[in-house]
């Protein structure tokens, strides 16, 4: 939950510079705090972020599931953030934001959103970073994946609603199905940038299951998020294009540039929605993703395999 005094702080300084590189408030999740959810009922939730219990929706936040907690398993520091998937009415998703969540028992009319009007539930942020990164480990149940989505907007935003593409100025997004619970691996996601100005605010999501299909069990730790700059921030700025990157040929193979392949055993490919459409190995710098008969249209692809790293980077295929 969102400290008033930090959000006056950080606007005092955001008013005198206004290209500033930002980064996201707690992003090692080292601050916590306990929340009344009702006499004498506490939970607690790390600082600048809120969760399930901390809801716009009272009445379903008292019977909603602890779905966040704080973990000792961390990868620097004291402390992660630990999301949960949990089976109560429905399978709770593992769930924390740093904007507020909205939800319901129809998942499909669930989001998380930045509220502007209240500054506990929304993160100054006005600067282009290339890049976000971030350490996380993952035991999935069954096909589980999880979620980082990182939205850059003005005004009022929310997710998942495509409604409000308008007001998006970039975005960079992470899914993984890499069961990894022993140890804590990096990923890297570049933000694709849909404008040239500066944002307002960010809204980060994170789930520790698939939206439509989360599975009871599967369980994610997240730390040490990093804003990565290249580059000078102004308001007319483009993003510098990352030294590795993918790139489509054709709608049947990707092509791995300036990175090395080897550091790699597994791709996959998920749609705008996060769908799972294709899954296969990487045995060298082309990828024959032909068999998944893919029509034109932007794709996430996700490299996982032998080292810590995970590289997440959408594609256009023509």
């Amino acid at each position: 939950m969102k400290k008033p005094w930090v959000i006056a702080v950080m606007a005092v300084m955001l008013s005198g510079i206004t290209a500033a590189q930002n980064q996201l408030e707690n992003p090692g999740f080292e601050d916590w705090e306990d929340v009344l959810i009702g006499d004498p009922d506490t939970i607690r939730e790390p600082a600048e972020w809120s969760s399930l219990k901390t809801s716009d929706n009272e009445q379903l936040s008292d019977f909603a599931p602890v779905v966040c907690e704080r973990s000792a398993d961390s990868h620097s520091g004291k402390y992660s953030i630990k999301l949960t998937n949990v089976a109560s009415l429905i399978v709770a998703n593992g769930a924390a934001t740093n904007g507020r969540v909205h939800p319901d028992l129809n998942t499909d009319l669930a989001y998380m959103f930045t509220d502007t009007l209240d500054s506990r539930w929304n993160t100054p942020f006005t600067s282009r970073p290339d890049s976000m990164t971030g350490w996380f480990k993952y035991t999935p149940q069954g096909e589980d994946s999880l979620q980082v989505k990182i939205i850059l907007h003005w005004g009022y935003s929310k997710q998942p609603d495509e409604n409000y593409a308008t007001s998006w100025v970039g975005m960079a997004e992470l899914f993984s199905s890499v069961n990894n619970g022993e140890v804590w691996n990096r990923f890297s996601v570049p933000f694709t940038y849909l404008n040239e100005g500066l944002p307002e605010y960010a809204l980060v999501v994170l789930n520790s299951g698939d939206r439509e299909d989360p599975k009871a069990g599967s369980t994610a730790l997240f730390d040490d998020f990093e804003m990565i700059y290249n580059s000078p921030q102004t308001s007319i700025d483009k993003p510098v294009v990352p030294s590795g990157f993918i790139f489509a040929v054709d709608s049947r193979y990707l092509v791995i540039k300036g990175m090395r392949h080897e550091e790699y055993t597994n791709a996959v490919v998920r749609d705008l929605t996060g769908k799972l459409v294709w899954n296969g190995s990487v045995s060298s710098d082309r990828i024959d993703i032909s068999s998944a008969g893919l029509k034109g249209g932007i794709y996430l692809v996700t490299l996982s395999g032998k080292g810590d790293d995970v590289y997440s980077q959408k594609i256009v295929l023509p």
